[in-house]
């Protein structure tokens, strides 16, 4: 069974193993509840990580689903489930990116309602150019 909330604690662990990211980094985006975790049978299967750009737009992050489990749904319920909880709050526009060398995630922002709105280049950070993509709510 599918369940779909709002990581805790308890997920610190798995969400640093899986995320790539430092525990304190793990830790404070738990602190503030952004992260949305997805689970089946009680059993972590992905997780979608949020903040908000420039303090004032939500931006996803990050969303992960493990191989096993995609095309399952997963990512679509976390994202709708960030949605519902980003319009409890006020927000009228969301907000996300992803590589120009990564078709696939691109096609699911555009099945999922997102727009492409522009990219950027990072120099000798990242030579691929991102590309960014907005929702309204």
């Amino acid at each position: 069974m599918m369940e779909i909330r709002i990581a805790n604690q308890d997920d610190l662990d798995w969400l640093v193993m899986e995320d790539d990211v430092t525990t304190d980094w793990a830790s404070r985006c738990i602190r503030q509840n952004e992260y949305i975790l997805a689970t089946g049978d009680g059993n972590p299967l992905g997780f979608l990580r949020f903040s908000l750009f420039w303090g004032r737009f939500p931006y996803m992050d990050m969303i992960r689903v493990r191989p096993a489990s995609r095309k399952n749904g997963f990512g679509t319920a976390m994202l709708k489930r960030w949605e519902e909880e980003t319009r409890r709050q006020g927000h009228q526009l969301l907000m996300t990116s992803s590589q120009e060398d990564e078709p696939e995630p691109q096609a699911w922002h555009t099945r999922n309602g997102f727009s492409r709105s522009g990219q950027l280049t990072f120099g000798k950070q990242q030579a691929v150019p991102e590309i960014f993509f907005v929702k309204d709510l």
